[in-house]
């Protein structure tokens, strides 16, 4: 399960990370938000019950948090 559960938690980073470009394409983003999201999530991600302590440490590498 957790496995699956790191798959989707990296594909919504990836997903985030191409919205965050086209966002910084148009100028419609700040860096507070940019800042702030980057926290929760890196904080989510610490907190789960789900992940493995290696596979928080891969995402959060992976997320370069």
């Amino acid at each position: 399960m957790s496995c699956e559960e790191k798959e989707r938690i990296i594909e919504a980073w990836d997903e985030h990370v191409k919205k965050h470009c086209i966002r910084l394409k148009f100028l419609t983003n700040s860096v507070t938000q940019d800042e702030q999201f980057n926290l929760d999530f890196k904080n989510n991600i610490l907190q789960s019950r789900k992940l493995s302590g290696n596979e928080k440490q891969e995402i959060i590498l992976h997320a370069e948090l």
